[in-house]
């Protein structure tokens, strides 16, 4: 072949194979990029608490949250689409925590929440204060000159949690005043368990001086249980009262009551509350029994004496402890 030809074929070969300084590789493929996107805390309501992240969630929050106060500590962090961010809320002591808000509503009133992070969320924990969980909804006073060697004020008043969590003791104090306003002598009772939207009663006693004019009821403490109610382990399957005007001269209310254990083991304790009402549903006494151990199954009874005035219109039996 002769050296022309040679040339030509040489050509050729390189025209079909792409040869030549024009031959280019393709770019390489470069993946899409991810989108982050923000989540932000804030609070509400009139208590304190923290919101916080688990150690593997990073970048971590740790949120500060108080009544009139800006959020504090680490209260917003940007996170990969796709994250699933849990989130983790604990009430101060002397506050409740009563539900998340804004992105995180569904999560209702659970402590722990999960946000997943398709856009960016705002989420708020809400709290109040735990004096704020419990109301005053009904209460009366009797001072009572003859009462033992000095006289006393007995007072009684029935309170209602209004949180979604059981309240294992509050506090209720009384303040008696005169006709000026000054106060007169102060007590306190304790009252609970109190599940979550029932009411419970307490009665006591406080000084008598003789110028009681009116008296002051107010939640002073409330704690909140860290175990679960035991008062399903008891259940009233009878109960009655009735008014004998006659009893040790002053007159008393009389009742009676059923309790049944509902679980397979026995208990040891059971404590009854009897309370009697006007016809406006005005609290006018109380009155507490405690019923022997009672075997699995089995029923035991008890009876009671309450105050009598002579206004007693309906009254409420109630399972009050249980051990």
């Amino acid at each position: 072949m002769t050296k022309l030809l040679r040339a030509a074929v040489l050509l050729v070969l390189l025209s079909a194979c792409g040869g030549g300084d024009d031959v280019t590789s393709p770019p390489p493929d470069n993946p899409p990029e991810t989108e982050s996107f923000t989540l932000t805390v804030t609070g509400g309501g009139s208590g304190s608490g923290r919101v916080t992240t688990p150690a593997d969630i990073q970048p971590g929050l740790a949120c500060d949250l108080a009544e009139n106060a800006a959020p504090s500590g680490v209260c917003s962090a940007t996170y990969p689409e796709g994250t699933v961010v849990a989130l983790n809320v604990a009430p101060e002591e002397g506050s409740t925590f009563t539900g998340w808000a804004g992105d995180a509503g569904a999560c209702g009133t659970t402590p722990s929440c999960s946000i997943n992070m398709s856009e960016n969320q705002d989420v708020a924990a809400q709290f109040s204060s735990a004096l704020a969980g419990l109301e005053v909804v009904s209460s009366a006073f009797y001072p009572e000159p003859v009462f033992g060697v000095e006289g006393a004020v007995i007072w009684v008043v029935e309170v209602r949690n209004v949180t979604s969590q059981l309240i294992e003791s509050a506090e209720v104090g009384f303040s008696s005043r005169d006709a000026a306003g000054e106060v007169l002598a102060v007590s306190s009772t304790f009252i609970g368990p109190i599940p979550p939207g029932e009411t419970r009663v307490g009665q006591s006693f406080a000084e008598y001086l003789g110028t009681e004019a009116s008296a002051d009821f107010q939640v002073v403490d409330v704690r909140f249980a860290t175990a679960p109610s035991r008062l399903g382990e008891a259940e009233i399957v009878s109960s009655n009262w009735r008014i004998d005007s006659e009893f040790a001269g002053d007159g008393a209310v009389v009742w009676t009551v059923e309790v049944r254990n509902t679980t397979s083991a026995q208990l040891e304790t059971v404590q009854v509350e009897f309370s009697t009402y006007d016809a406006a549903g005005k609290i006018i006494a109380a009155d507490f029994a405690f019923l022997d151990a009672i075997p699995p199954g089995e029923t035991r009874a008890a009876e009671g004496f309450a105050d009598y005035r002579g206004t007693e219109a309906t009254a409420k039996f109630q399972v009050a402890t249980v051990e």
